[in-house]
């Protein structure tokens, strides 16, 4: 039985998915904490008890309306990520669950993200994702080109042989 790991330590395409990920996460982990700490200073709240609990209900919703309005935070964004659904669109409801783990930023994203890794199946996949058949993808890789062939006319077409 592969897992995630076994991957992992070869294939360099994964390891770059995966620090592309997690440095996307530190992004938007950043973004969320410093807003959160200068609305909480200007608001005059210092206890460390509410600053946890607001950057991790700020870090949720972040989260899940970027991703329900682009597919993207502005992290995925800077790395080329994308989120999308298995199949079918990505619905408010699957990004909002999908960033759960995203409350308390400071444990369960990795743990989420380990038990992924351990499981069989889409070694990109988060175990949430896995659940909720969501995956985090290269977007430049999301957009398939097409290319029109040209129409031919009942002029152009040569004359049937007899």
């Amino acid at each position: 039985m592969t897992n995630g790991f076994d991957l992992l330590g070869r294939t360099r395409v994964l390891q770059v998915h995966w620090l592309k990920r997690i440095c996307a996460f530190i992004v938007d982990a950043v973004l969320v904490l410093l807003l959160t700490w200068a609305v909480l200073t200007m608001l005059g709240v210092t206890a460390m008890v509410m600053f946890g609990l607001m950057s991790g209900f700020s870090f949720l919703l972040y989260s899940a309306i970027s991703e329900t309005a682009v597919g993207q935070t502005p992290g995925k964004v800077l790395l080329r990520l994308k989120v999308r659904a298995e199949r079918g669109k990505l619905t408010p409801a699957m990004a909002f669950v999908r960033s759960v783990p995203k409350f308390f930023w400071y444990l369960f994203p990795m743990i989420d993200a380990l038990a992924g890794l351990a499981g069989e199946g889409d070694p990109r996949q988060r175990l949430s994702d896995r659940i909720l058949g969501s995956t985090v993808a290269q977007a430049h890789y999301l957009r398939v080109k097409v290319h029109r062939l040209p129409v031919k006319k009942e002029a152009d077409k040569p004359p049937a042989k007899a």
